[in-house]
């Protein structure tokens, strides 16, 4: 099937299309109030920091009274209250743009360019400090380490060199009854060195037993490569490459060409054993068989093709149906692309997108509750109707931390970022009924 057919025919599909609605920012907006919750009063680094288990909440904390420096210390909160637990007894600098990972009884945080922190989960204590080692090379992590069962995934790179690899850690093999201060080398388990040999930057999914990433290549020169590992092998079981020269060049699509993950992008979503790949364009696979089912490119077969831009999307949700999320672009009249998507995930035909007036690029992503979506943004917390694109409000007093965020729902409450004067305070919005 020749793919300037099947352009032609998305094109025919999508004029004719009345549900599709788009927006430059041009809404009327209502006033909308935010109930807090909860807040802390701590300032977070704003590198998506935070991360809820069993009921709390761990993030990675500046000294109290302190708003711009490089040091930082783990805290636990209680997610529903927001009460302080405690404070690690070390400080730490230097980390990694992901959040700390809690596996068993222990909590792992994340130092450039190759270090791993123990913390006893249920104390703060300080347990075990972790060099990575392969084979005395000077590897370093990438953003978006995760922990899935016993292993914690990452993609590594060795600096101004070509050379790229997916790797895990088995947790047991880190001793934290010793000296924590005494320095352990771990050799972990490669998994995968690309074909294209490009940076392993996705954040890792887990789906039925398998653990997904995949590559980011610059400018589009080369293609994409998706991979996925089965958790109790480590052994490959899943393998595509798209886009690249081959697919993108020859039927000259416009930039920007296909990128793949981004440093720091979470392009992949999975529900009902599809994976959805949302980046450049928008591309759908049948884990099970392989078979692609769509691939849509914005700057080609989208109705407005001035106004779409997927770079960078982070942490898509599934909602009725529907696939949301958020890109990186701002607000740029009278032509500008636009960063609040909302698309059928049938057809990976977009229903509606829109862009706040003065956004920034968003790095953070959007939360669904009560059928309201909310962005939370420098300008404000902007709350829209998910299924239609209406703007329902806007709060201009809160101020978020939209370029590099991160929105967790939990219950009726939606634990984030607010703006302080120069850092942010972690909070939580009470977005139920």
């Amino acid at each position: 099937m020749k793919l300037n057919i099947l352009i032609a025919a998305v094109c025919l599909v999508l004029a004719g299309c009345d549900f599709f609605f788009t927006d430059d920012g041009n809404q009327a907006e209502q006033r909308y109030n935010a109930r807090i919750a909860w807040d802390s009063g701590l300032y977070s680094n704003s590198f998506r920091s935070h991360t809820v288990h069993d009921g709390y909440v761990f993030f990675y904390e500046l000294p109290p009274g302190e708003e711009y420096v490089n040091i930082y210390t783990l805290t636990k909160l209680n997610a529903q209250t927001g009460e302080f637990i405690w404070r690690s007894p070390i400080t730490f600098q230097w980390i990694v743009r992901t959040q700390p990972v809690i596996i068993g009884n222990h909590v792992y945080v994340f130092l450039l360019p190759d270090v791993i922190l123990g913390f006893d989960r249920e104390t703060g204590e300080h347990t075990a400090t972790v060099r990575l080692d392969i084979d005395g090379r000077n590897w370093e992590m990438n953003m978006n380490v995760v922990g899935h069962g016993e292993h914690l995934y990452m993609g590594l790179f060795i600096v101004r060199a070509r050379n790229h690899k997916f790797a895990r850690l088995d947790v047991n093999l880190i001793n934290h009854g010793g000296d924590p201060e005494e320095l352990q080398t771990i050799k972990p388990e490669i998994l995968w060195e690309p074909e294209t040999r490009n940076p392993v930057t996705a954040m890792p999914v887990l789906y039925d037993g398998v653990v997904f990433t995949s590559t980011f290549t610059v400018l589009g020169q080369e293609p994409v490569e998706i991979a996925g590992f089965c958790v109790n092998t480590g052994g490959k079981v899943f393998h595509i490459t798209f886009a690249g020269p081959d697919e993108d060049y020859d039927d000259n699509i416009r930039w920007p060409r296909e990128s793949g993950a981004g440093m720091r992008g979470n392009p992949i979503l999975i529900h009902d054993g599809i994976l959805y790949f949302l980046s450049t364009s928008i591309s759908a696979w049948n884990i099970s068989t392989g078979e692609r089912l769509y691939r849509h490119v914005f700057t080609n077969d989208m109705p407005n093709n001035e106004v779409f831009s997927g770079n960078g999307s982070v942490q898509a949700i599934f909602y009725r149906g529907r696939i949301f999320y958020t890109a990186g672009a701002s607000h740029n009249p009278p032509n500008t692309f636009h960063n609040i998507f909302s698309i059928d995930a049938a057809t990976g035909k977009p229903v509606w997108s829109t862009i706040a007036r003065n956004s920034e690029t968003l790095g953070t992503n959007p939360i669904i509750a009560n059928g309201r979506l909310y962005v939370p943004q420098h300008f404000g917390l902007y709350v829209y109707d998910a299924m239609t694109g209406r703007l329902i409000g806007v709060d201009r007093s809160f101020g978020g931390e939209g370029t590099v965020g991160r929105n967790i729902l939990y219950g009726d409450l939606m634990i984030t970022l607010r703006q302080g004067r120069i850092s942010s305070r972690l909070v939580a919005v009470n977005v139920g009924r």
